[in-house]
């Protein structure tokens, strides 16, 4: 039991998630009014069997035959009991699984090695198919997108480099790329961009200017900013240092003067480029967006969107890292999602409804008025 409640410690500095049953007027758990719960996609994720039953991260790629794939970091798969409660079972959870969404169905995706369920990706030299393989080395994914016909993933390494609940650390950055249609792994490509702090490039990704593509990491909270020649993101990266362009990552420097998420996303909506990221703490946080009209500076409009807290409140559920999911804009509304956790290993044993993910939709009018 003491290395499962390592384990769990571990993924909530990671990504983790939560979700819902009942969906009470939007009133009374938040106090933002324009911004509501989209119950069709919290619903779609709370599932009891046949695949991941509960993850964190939430990042979706659309693919260019109209299908979804959802990123996920830390899954536990298995059968939820009618209850709402979840066997303990070998392993306890995995680091990475994607699903394939097509229309209503959802499809999710991870390795059975030597009848061990497995990650998606595994470092090339971590262990492979024993009961915590894993916990020693490990990727836990960042955004993804689509070039030139495959679908490329950034993966964060960590490993265990110390005892004790937070013994964890970095190790590598890392691009995984998969066959487009069927999402067959091809290669694990590394990267190396050292800087002034240690920040994990990939956990947002901008593809939407016709020149470059824009890698987002954060680094002591801060978020920073690089960028590859369009169609071709194992070139030579250049990185933002607040005034300009240069090719040495360890000039970096943070894009904002205000500390975000982890997680966060930037994208294109209606001619303004937006990033939707999380203020405060685990235990007292907020949905937030700026603007610019550039992809890289000139933040500002700064709103207030949503509380980040679970449908439900209850004593050690936290909310963190929301993601943008443009793909699904309706009626003018941009679908967003976020994580909530416990830091009662119990809890997410005994309600599973506790490690879903809460879903929203944010007018964007709400974002880009002024």
């Amino acid at each position: 039991m003491k290395t499962i409640s390592k384990l769990l410690i571990i993924c909530i500095l990671g990504l983790i998630i939560i979700s819902c049953v009942n969906t009470p007027d939007k009133k009374e758990i938040n106090n933002v009014d324009t911004a509501y719960i989209d119950q069709y996609f919290t619903d779609f994720f709370a599932r009891d069997c046949c695949g991941v039953t509960g993850a964190d991260g939430f990042y979706s790629v659309a693919l260019p035959d109209d299908r979804t794939v959802w990123i996920f970091g830390d899954s536990f798969l298995g059968t939820v009991n009618p209850d709402g409660s979840r066997e303990k079972r070998t392993p306890v959870f995995i680091r990475n699984a994607m699903a394939v969404q097509d229309g209503d169905s959802l499809k999710s995706l991870y390795n059975v090695i030597d009848g061990w369920e497995s990650s998606l990706v595994i470092p090339p030299n971590a262990v492979k198919g024993t009961e915590f393989s894993e916990d020693s080395l490990w990727y836990w994914p960042g955004d993804g997108f689509v070039e030139n016909n495959k679908l490329k993933v950034f993966m964060t390494g960590f490993y265990q480099a110390d005892t004790g609940n937070w013994g964890f650390r970095w190790t590598n950055a890392n691009i995984a790329i998969f066959s487009l249609p069927d999402l067959k792994l091809e290669n694990i490509n590394h990267f190396n961009y050292p800087g002034e702090v240690e920040i994990h490039w990939g956990h947002a990704v901008c593809d939407d200017d016709p020149d470059f593509t824009y890698i987002y990491g954060a680094g002591d909270k801060y978020p920073y900013v690089a960028r590859a020649p369009k169609g071709n993101i194992l070139a030579n990266w250049e990185f933002y240092t607040g005034n300009t362009w240069v090719s040495d990552s360890r000039l970096a420097k943070p894009m904002t003067s205000f500390k975000g998420s982890e997680q966060f996303s930037v994208i294109k909506l209606n001619g303004k480029y937006v990033m939707l990221t999380q203020s405060g703490d685990f235990l007292a946080s907020s949905l937030y967006s700026v603007t610019s009209d550039l992809p890289y500076t000139g933040w500002d409009n700064k709103k207030e969107l949503w509380k980040l807290q679970p449908i439900v409140p209850a004593k050690d559920l936290f909310a963190y890292n929301p993601v943008a999911h443009p793909q699904f804009i309706k009626n003018n509304e941009l679908l967003v999602s976020y994580c909530v956790n416990s830091f009662s290993l119990d809890d997410l044993f005994e309600d599973a409804n506790k490690y879903r993910p809460v879903f929203i939709r944010v007018p964007i009018s709400e974002i880009l008025n002024k």
